[in-house]
């Protein structure tokens, strides 16, 4: 695939919750899985990536406690399938300090 262009925050703000748009599985059909992601900023702004059209948006993480941010993740990856369907990304977990 294609990076994206960068999106952040503006300055003095920090990520504090996400949401991901997911393909569903579909079977013998070709499967997606994670294709887009959104965060909100501290002070509201929303920022979204230009992923594939595929899937629905998920809900909302819940926020980083006041004062703290986002400052880690860990994603969850499909093994490669030998043959079979490849999704790739399949969930992330963003984890907040202060």
């Amino acid at each position: 695939g294609a990076w994206g262009r960068p999106e952040s925050c503006p300055p003095g703000q920090r990520l504090v919750s996400f949401r991901l748009r997911v393909e569903e599985p579909r079977g013998l059909w070709d499967d997606t899985a994670a294709n887009a992601l959104a965060a909100i900023c501290s002070g509201g702004s929303v920022l979204e990536g230009r992923g594939g059209p595929q899937g629905t948006w998920g809900n909302w993480s819940l926020p980083c406690p006041p004062g703290a941010g986002v400052c880690g993740l860990r994603t969850r990856l499909e093994p490669p399938q030998r043959g079979g369907d490849d999704t790739g990304l399949n969930d992330v977990d963003l984890y907040c300090c202060s």
